[in-house]
């Protein structure tokens, strides 16, 4: 009987950040997880370390942004903070990592923390949403100038699929990524029918 190399005691968790070889099958793992506030904005995928209670990048870093998340982390959101692989030093329903300490009960952020988080925002995520929509306005024929994109979004008129601009020509698609940096710059969650997906005018 040929011996199979990817047995238990060689599981995906055990060589899981390397490049693997052909010894390596399909497996399933588990990996520890943490709900963390970001102190600031933070890239799915991205290495991070964990200071003032808070979730940054750079450093003595010991684990990952949610993978799976499709947009940003912004400051003060919560997000699943992903241990490095082998690190954890219990293993049972609740881990324990010294990095961590005990598992506290779910908590919303301190004053503290929030104003770490705020200040970041105002400082930092604020005027780069506004450069980001002024670009992205100079760089779409089909889209509305800053101005006047800033006029209409602060009516709150959206549809749920177009936004419609008066006194300018305006066409074509509106990213995702467009409607987290107006968030960004209006300070608030925006509805799933307050991002339209199409700029139209009324030409």
């Amino acid at each position: 009987m040929t011996e199979n190399r990817h047995t238990v005691s060689t599981d995906a968790l055990a060589t899981l950040g390397t490049i693997i070889d052909e010894s390596c099958g399909r497996d399933a793992i588990h990996l520890a997880v943490e709900p963390t506030v970001a102190g600031e904005m933070l890239r799915p995928g991205e290495h991070i370390r964990i200071e003032n209670g808070l979730a940054v990048g750079g450093g003595d870093t010991f684990g990952i942004v949610d993978p799976f998340l499709k947009a940003m982390v912004m400051p003060g959101q919560r997000f699943w903070f992903v241990v490095y692989p082998r690190q954890i030093t219990s293993l049972r329903h609740v881990w324990e990592h010294p990095k961590f300490g005990d598992a506290p009960p779910a908590r919303q952020p301190t004053r503290e923390e929030q104003e770490i988080a705020d200040r970041t925002f105002m400082k930092v995520l604020k005027p780069q949403s506004i450069e980001w929509v002024r670009e992205f306005c100079r760089a779409n024929s089909g889209a509305p100038s800053f101005e006047t994109l800033m006029r209409k979004i602060e009516q709150e008129d959206f549809g749920e699929e177009w936004l419609h601009i008066g006194g300018e020509d305006a066409s074509g698609e509106i990213p995702d990524e467009f409607w987290d940096h107006v968030e960004n710059i209006v300070g608030r969650k925006l509805g799933e029918d307050e991002r339209p997906q199409y700029f139209s005018c009324a030409c």
